[in-house]
Protein backbone atom coordinates (compact mmCIF):
# COMPACT_ATOMS: atom_id res chain seq x y z
CA UNK A 1 0.00 0.00 0.00
CA UNK A 2 1.48 2.99 -1.25
CA UNK A 3 2.30 5.66 1.74
CA UNK A 4 -0.13 8.47 2.38
CA UNK A 5 0.43 11.89 1.66
CA UNK A 6 -0.70 15.24 2.00
CA UNK A 7 -1.39 15.79 -1.52
CA UNK A 8 -3.91 12.74 -1.74
CA UNK A 9 -6.92 14.89 -1.49
CA UNK A 10 -6.00 17.50 -3.70
CA UNK A 11 -5.11 14.67 -6.20
CA UNK A 12 -8.90 13.95 -5.26
CA UNK A 13 -10.17 16.57 -5.94
CA UNK A 14 -8.20 17.47 -9.39
CA UNK A 15 -9.28 14.00 -10.64
CA UNK A 16 -13.14 14.73 -9.63
CA UNK A 17 -12.94 17.96 -11.64
CA UNK A 18 -11.03 15.76 -14.54
CA UNK A 19 -14.05 13.91 -14.55
CA UNK A 20 -16.33 16.52 -14.41
CA UNK A 21 -14.51 18.05 -17.52
CA UNK A 22 -14.12 15.13 -19.50
CA UNK A 23 -18.53 14.53 -19.07
CA UNK A 24 -18.77 17.82 -19.72
CA UNK A 25 -16.78 17.77 -23.28
CA UNK A 26 -18.65 14.13 -24.22
CA UNK A 27 -22.16 16.10 -23.22
CA UNK A 28 -20.91 18.62 -25.78
CA UNK A 29 -19.79 16.35 -28.73
CA UNK A 30 -23.06 14.75 -28.38
CA UNK A 31 -24.95 18.36 -28.43
CA UNK A 32 -22.67 18.92 -31.84
CA UNK A 33 -23.54 15.77 -33.38
CA UNK A 34 -26.85 15.88 -32.44
CA UNK A 35 -26.62 19.38 -34.33
CA UNK A 36 -25.12 17.99 -37.34
CA UNK A 37 -27.40 15.55 -37.88
CA UNK A 38 -29.94 17.63 -37.57
CA UNK A 39 -28.61 20.07 -39.87
CA UNK A 40 -27.75 17.04 -42.50
CA UNK A 41 -31.66 16.19 -41.79
CA UNK A 42 -32.83 19.57 -43.18
CA UNK A 43 -30.91 20.34 -45.94
CA UNK A 44 -31.85 16.79 -47.22
CA UNK A 45 -35.46 17.87 -47.11
CA UNK A 46 -34.69 21.49 -48.13
CA UNK A 47 -33.22 19.66 -51.81
CA UNK A 48 -36.57 17.92 -52.28
CA UNK A 49 -38.78 19.72 -55.13
CA UNK A 50 -42.79 19.09 -54.18
CA UNK A 51 -43.59 21.06 -57.07
CA UNK A 52 -45.84 18.81 -59.17
CA UNK A 53 -48.43 19.95 -61.98
CA UNK A 54 -51.14 22.18 -60.00
CA UNK A 55 -52.23 25.16 -59.58
CA UNK A 56 -50.20 28.18 -58.63
CA UNK A 57 -51.27 28.81 -55.23
CA UNK A 58 -49.95 25.18 -54.38
CA UNK A 59 -46.76 26.54 -55.86
CA UNK A 60 -46.58 29.76 -53.95
CA UNK A 61 -47.49 27.38 -50.83
CA UNK A 62 -44.31 25.32 -51.79
CA UNK A 63 -42.75 27.92 -51.39
CA UNK A 64 -43.17 29.83 -48.79
CA UNK A 65 -42.08 26.28 -46.81
CA UNK A 66 -39.21 26.00 -48.64
CA UNK A 67 -38.29 29.71 -47.30
CA UNK A 68 -39.50 28.50 -43.88
CA UNK A 69 -37.32 25.42 -44.60
CA UNK A 70 -34.65 27.49 -45.05
CA UNK A 71 -35.04 29.46 -42.19
CA UNK A 72 -34.83 26.83 -40.16
CA UNK A 73 -31.73 25.25 -41.85
CA UNK A 74 -30.27 28.56 -40.87
CA UNK A 75 -31.48 28.35 -37.18
CA UNK A 76 -29.85 24.69 -37.33
CA UNK A 77 -26.31 26.35 -38.26
CA UNK A 78 -26.33 28.95 -35.77
CA UNK A 79 -27.45 25.74 -33.22
CA UNK A 80 -24.64 23.93 -35.10
CA UNK A 81 -21.65 27.03 -34.46
CA UNK A 82 -22.85 27.51 -30.89
CA UNK A 83 -22.13 23.42 -30.11
CA UNK A 84 -18.92 23.60 -31.66
CA UNK A 85 -17.67 26.85 -29.60
CA UNK A 86 -19.53 25.33 -26.63
CA UNK A 87 -17.45 21.62 -27.86
CA UNK A 88 -14.17 23.77 -28.39
CA UNK A 89 -14.55 25.59 -24.81
CA UNK A 90 -15.11 21.85 -23.00
CA UNK A 91 -12.17 21.07 -24.87
CA UNK A 92 -10.37 23.46 -23.21
CA UNK A 93 -11.10 23.11 -19.79
CA UNK A 94 -10.90 19.26 -20.00
CA UNK A 95 -7.23 19.81 -21.30
CA UNK A 96 -6.70 22.38 -18.74
CA UNK A 97 -8.19 19.74 -15.87
CA UNK A 98 -6.18 17.15 -17.20
CA UNK A 99 -3.48 18.79 -17.09
CA UNK A 100 -3.45 19.97 -13.54
CA UNK A 101 -4.69 16.79 -12.40
CA UNK A 102 -1.57 15.16 -13.92
CA UNK A 103 0.77 17.64 -12.09
CA UNK A 104 -0.75 16.63 -8.46
CA UNK A 105 -0.41 13.21 -9.65
CA UNK A 106 3.56 13.83 -10.49
CA UNK A 107 4.12 15.41 -7.13
CA UNK A 108 2.06 13.03 -5.07
CA UNK A 109 4.41 9.94 -6.55
CA UNK A 110 7.63 12.03 -6.18
CA UNK A 111 6.14 13.11 -2.17
CA UNK A 112 5.55 8.92 -1.95
CA UNK A 113 8.99 7.89 -3.76
CA UNK A 114 10.64 10.55 -1.24
CA UNK A 115 8.95 8.85 1.57
CA UNK A 116 9.80 5.25 0.83
CA UNK A 117 13.25 6.25 0.09
CA UNK A 118 13.23 7.94 3.74
CA UNK A 119 11.77 4.98 5.34
CA UNK A 120 14.00 2.65 3.88
CA UNK A 121 16.99 4.71 4.99
CA UNK A 122 15.58 4.92 8.22
CA UNK A 123 15.33 1.15 8.02
CA UNK A 124 18.95 0.31 6.71
CA UNK A 125 19.84 2.96 9.70
CA UNK A 126 18.30 1.00 12.28
CA UNK A 127 19.22 -2.24 11.17
CA UNK A 128 23.26 -1.20 10.80
CA UNK A 129 23.03 0.04 14.52
CA UNK A 130 21.50 -3.16 16.04
CA UNK A 131 24.28 -5.03 13.72
CA UNK A 132 27.05 -2.99 15.35
CA UNK A 133 25.39 -3.61 18.70
CA UNK A 134 25.22 -7.26 18.57
CA UNK A 135 28.54 -7.59 17.18
CA UNK A 136 29.75 -5.22 20.00
CA UNK A 137 28.14 -7.43 22.57
CA UNK A 138 29.37 -10.40 20.82
CA UNK A 139 33.19 -9.72 21.74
Amino acid sequence: MPPKTRLDRLVNVRERSEESALEDLARAQSTRDLAARRLAGLRVRARADGRSLGSAELWVLEEFAHLRMLRQIQRAEGDLAAALRKEQSARVGYTAAHRSAEVARRAQDKKRTEITADRERRERKAQDELATQRFNTGR
